[in-house]
């Protein structure tokens, strides 16, 4: 007989002392003196790239730390089986790929094909023949109002996209383009009563499409600072050059020069509600130069956005933004080391600076920071084979919705538990952007826990495969007894099987002495028993499997661990 939620209750008091008492695994460190192969980076000095044979050098469980770390960012998931060879059970880890961190690299920069785009998309939205999108036919579900201004779609299949999308530059792309929408420099601050989620449209896809035309960090923000969804932001002429200065030149004390900026774009305002809030211009411009930042002379506000365009803080800027993000928690000096070290490689595109971060050493192997609720989440519906058609709660066909989108709470009266600003991380909606520290007040903090741990790990539906004919963790989905479990599974012995579910969830397996306490949690619930040659295996049966309770025991213990939360530092 299953043991019921009631009896898992009494394990709660031993799940959380075990969880307090474990201690954190120990590390090995990289060697750094491996040659440099496989590598195409023009980045050296500080942010110097991790090389192919310094990942190598690294133990099987730590690589694959590194790579789920580097996945993770990406809000992707990489599964212990994806990664190692598991035929021969856990106790000796071996990678089945001696190239991966160059191939990843490598794939991110391969275009999909269109008929490969087509094909993903038509799975995401249920394309018909004529491009018409078919709810029933799509695997997700997107926000049901048909108001443009109430609809909240363009805020949600991004994330769609970047869970379905292969990896790839497709991916790579999408999934840059919703994090600097998340940035002071891009939001489209839809919290504002002049902003609306047309404005969150458009700017994503102003984003998606620059980034894949490769154009530079100057063309882009030229192309921008012109735009409705800049101005909606900005509102007057002298907050517009205010905000160039202050977003894309990190120049704060510019009192005198948002005047002077104001007198050249005077000609251009937007209007009140009542209009639309649209940019509408006096036809009255201005004549009479201006010398800002103490060495510019403008007329006019194209002459503003030529000269925010061009300036040499511009791309320090860039890199400074988004090292405050990737490298949250280091110090001032080695975040300026950072910023030099990039600055001086060359990049001129987003993508170079995401790039050059993502896989530098300093990142992947030096630096510890929170995840973010999308690098919790996200990456845990690959590890963990979850589908949206084998759940029954809010992380269904809907979890995008629910995700960036805080209007439609989930039938039943419960909240939205899913929603990103119940963790003081909203989606596309924040003026200055997402701050670069992850909130991680008691609030904030609490609705992420709840989310991930109710919503998921303690949802056996989500993961095990035995309610539907889609596989999953456990079962290939056709029962939930023993003769159902997947071939990995099945060949795991008990304590093999508490390190597999470990390596899906922290990167690492289970320590002794947690092996020792799970263990005796599972053996008062009745799911062991000895075999014939008196070993401790699970327990048996006919009508039920025990590898979907012990999941469940198990998650729940790993969701009370501190390190379930942040990217480690492997130095």
């Amino acid at each position: 007989m299953k043991p019921t939620m009631k009896t898992f209750d009494h394990s709660i008091k031993q799940l959380t002392k075990l969880a307090i008492a474990t201690a954190v695994i120990s590390l090995m460190a990289c060697d750094p003196g491996q040659p440099e192969i496989n590598s195409d980076s023009n980045v050296t000095g500080f942010a110097a790239p991790l090389s192919q044979a310094e990942f190598n050098s690294l133990t099987a469980e730590t690589q694959y730390q590194v790579a789920s770390k580097l996945y993770g960012t990406l809000f992707r998931g990489i599964s212990a089986e994806e990664f190692f060879d598991l035929n021969a059970g856990v106790a000796n880890l071996k990678p089945k790929n001696n190239n991966f961190l160059a191939d990843t690299k490598q794939a991110l920069k391969k275009n999909l094909t269109i008929d490969e785009l087509l094909a993903v998309d038509t799975v995401i939205e249920g394309f018909d023949n004529e491009g018409n999108a078919i709810e029933e036919n799509a695997k997700y579900s997107f926000d049901p109002d048909t108001d443009a201004d109430e609809n909240e779609k363009a805020m949600q299949l991004p994330l769609a996209r970047i869970k379905e999308y292969p990896i790839s530059r497709d991916l790579y792309v999408q999934w840059m383009a919703y994090f600097l929408s998340n940035t002071i420099m891009y939001s489209a601050a839809v919290e504002m009563e002049s902003t609306d989620v047309v404005d969150a449209q458009n700017m994503y896809r102003f984003l998606s499409s620059s980034i894949r035309d490769g154009r530079s960090i100057r063309e882009m923000v030229r192309s921008n600072l012109p735009s409705l969804a800049r101005w909606r932001v900005s509102r007057s002429s002298e907050n517009h050059a205010l905000e160039a200065y202050e977003l894309y030149l990190g120049l704060f004390e510019t009192e005198e020069d948002s005047v002077k900026g104001g007198i050249a774009c005077k000609d251009f305002y937007l209007t009140d509600e009542d209009s639309g809030y649209v940019i509408s211009t006096t036809n009255i411009p201005n004549t009479e130069p201006q010398l800002i930042l103490d060495s510019f002379f403008i007329t006019t506000c194209d002459d503003l956005y030529d000269v925010i365009a061009g300036h040499p803080l511009i791309l320090p800027r860039a890199v400074e933004v988004l090292t405050n993000y990737f490298f949250s928690g280091r110090s001032r000096e080695d975040r300026v080391a950072i910023i030099e070290s990039i600055k001086n490689s060359g990049a001129e595109t987003y993508e170079d600076i995401f790039t050059a971060m993502l896989f530098s050493k300093e990142y992947l192997l030096n630096t510890e920071r929170p995840r973010s609720f999308e690098e919790s989440l996200m990456p845990l519906l690959d590890t963990l084979k979850w589908h949206p058609a084998a759940t029954n709660s809010s992380v269904d066909e809907r979890i995008f919705e629910f995700m960036a989108s805080g209007s439609t709470n989930p039938p039943g009266g419960r909240g939205n538990i899913l929603y990103l600003g119940n963790k003081g991380w909203h989606s596309m909606s924040l003026k200055i952007g997402r701050l670069p520290d992850v909130p991680m007040d008691a609030l904030s903090f609490a609705n992420y826990h709840k989310g991930i741990r109710e919503q998921l790990l303690l949802n056996e539906r989500s993961y095990d495969g035995s309610q539907t004919d889609i596989p999953g963790l456990i079962y290939n989905g056709e029962g939930n007894d023993d003769d159902d479990l997947r071939n990995v599974v099945a060949q795991l012995s008990l304590t093999d099987y508490i390190h597999f579910l470990f390596l899906n969830t922290v990167q690492r397996k289970a320590s002794n002495d947690e092996i020792t306490g799970l263990i005796t949690i599972y053996d008062g619930l009745s799911l062991l028993s000895l075999d014939e040659d008196g070993e401790t295996i699970i327990r048996p049966s006919t009508s039920d499997s025990r590898h979907n309770n012990i999941a469940e025991l198990t998650f729940d213990y790993i969701s009370r661990l501190p390190e379930f939360y942040y990217f480690k530092a492997i130095n």
